[in-house]
């Protein structure tokens, strides 16, 4: 970790006179930015004092991810003020370099800045401004601000927790927009400005909302569960307002929530576009009523059905682990699952972790009979990962590591965890029988780098 940042420490940085810093940002913001359509100082002149800042940043597969997190609320953002594409770190194992934050600069000197946080680097971000822009209002929202259900007054954060104050001008909400400027929800028409930036032949990520929760909200490594209701959101008419979206490139759409829902498959899934522009990717349970849901809409689709990828929490794949994960599933209904996704044409991107201090040798033969199970390439990707203690979860408040806390500024954002002697054996284990069966069933494995964040 790099030496921690705290706000006297970001202001002995900024202690240039007003007028060298104005000249510095904007000079910095116009070689960062690159504009180039309009005359760059009419574009500052006629710059609002308010701004809506979302971020977007090119990954190492290419695309472009964009964290459109204004879409629902375009025209009620436009009215008030100007949108801002700001460009950011796509590689996450740089989010926690405090170094790399202080040179993004802004247009303005003061007024109102509106921050749609995706990730825990928007929001140091945002903080980072708070400090070096005193006479602007920073009011941060998105999935990073997101609120927990306490039953105490005020703003409890999900995801971190706020271990030092914050500067005065910084807000964090997990209200919509729409609440804040006192709208119904979802009133508006979904757009998407692509950043000028990004070429028309490129292909782009981008999120459409379908609520805000997780239906399950059970498993004890997910912070998603303790959101409160206080600020639950869900699309009520599902227009798929981005058929129309003007952009000739490839386009990946995240329907976004955190589990779908059998609803969601039955009333969506048969009136998502096809087209070969188009693909989409959403998270979903291996579970009974789900599987029965998408076999009705592959029937009712005769089998042709969009471009899609299913993202999976396999998390750990034996019955005993599934039952204290609270899964709420079992092996014959995640094998069924799977296999029918792969002979229907879905992609499967499936999720798992490693990194838990209670495997036994049971665990790890449930593991190897799960991989010989499967069909080749029933499974396209599997990610792996080490399990992560955030905040709030049982996990952080049961597992060893807490020591090597990862801290940005104020936000203390969890731990990667550590296990004993005996686990890390049992996890590496694991391990070893993903890569092998992964090379044997030509799956793409992805993430075993992973491994490094419990010292295996």
């Amino acid at each position: 970790m790099t030496s921690r940042m705290d706000c006297q420490t970001l202001n002995k940085r900024e202690q240039t006179s007003g007028q060298r810093r104005s000249i510095g940002v904007l000079s910095e913001f116009k070689a960062k930015n690159r504009i180039a359509s309009i005359s760059y100082q009419r574009w500052i002149h006629n710059m609002n004092d308010t701004l809506f800042i979302q971020f977007y940043g090119k990954t190492k597969s290419g695309w472009f991810d964009l964290c459109n997190g204004f879409s629902d609320t375009f025209d009620l953002c436009r009215n008030k003020g100007d949108f801002l594409w700001m460009e950011h770190e796509e590689d996450c194992d740089k989010w926690y370099d405090q170094e790399g934050y202080g040179e993004l600069a802004l247009p303005i000197q003061k007024g109102h800045v509106y921050v749609s946080a995706s990730y825990v680097n928007h929001l140091y971000q945002a903080y980072v401004w708070a400090v070096q822009y005193p006479d602007i209002d920073f009011m941060v929202g998105g999935p990073v601000a997101s609120e927990r259900c306490t039953g105490q007054e005020g703003w409890q954060s999900v995801h971190f927790r706020v271990e030092k104050p914050l500067p005065p001008n910084l807000t964090l909400t997990g209200q919509s927009m729409e609440r804040l400027f006192n709208v119904p929800e979802f009133s508006g028409t979904w757009k998407l400005e692509i950043p000028k930036k990004i070429s028309r032949d490129s292909r782009i990520y981008f999120s459409y909302t379908l609520e805000n929760l997780c239906y399950w909200k059970k498993c004890p490594f997910c912070s998603i569960a303790q959101h409160s209701m206080e600020h639950f959101r869900k699309r009520k008419h599902i227009n798929l307002e981005f058929a129309d979206i003007n952009f000739p490139g490839h386009k990946i759409v995240r329907l976004n929530t955190g589990s779908i829902t059998p609803e969601h498959i039955r009333q969506i899934l048969p009136n998502l576009p096809k087209n070969d522009t188009m693909e989409y990717r959403y998270f979903m349970r291996a579970a009974k009523a789900e599987t029965r849901a998408l076999k009705q809409v592959v029937r009712q689709l005769n089998g042709q059905i969009p471009s899609t990828t299913l993202g999976f929490g396999i998390e750990f794949p034996s019955d005993r682990m599934w039952k204290y994960l609270n899964k709420g599933t079992q092996m014959d209904e995640v094998i069924e699952t799977l296999e029918f996704c792969m002979k229907s044409g879905f992609r499967v991107n499936a999720n798992v972790i490693l990194g838990w201090n209670n495997l036994i040798e049971q665990d790890l033969k449930d593991l190897e009979g799960f991989m010989d199970i499967l069909s080749e390439q029933a499974v396209t990707t599997l990610q792996l990962r080490w399990l992560f203690a955030h905040p709030y979860t049982r996990i952080y408040d049961t597992y060893d590591g807490i020591e090597n806390t990862i801290r940005l500024g104020p936000f203390n954002c969890g731990f990667n965890v550590r296990v004993n002697d005996r686990q890390k054996q049992l996890n590496l284990a694991a391990a070893t029988i993903i890569k092998a069966k992964c090379d044997e069933k030509k799956i793409s494995l992805e993430g075993y780098k992973n491994l490094k964040k419990g010292r295996l």
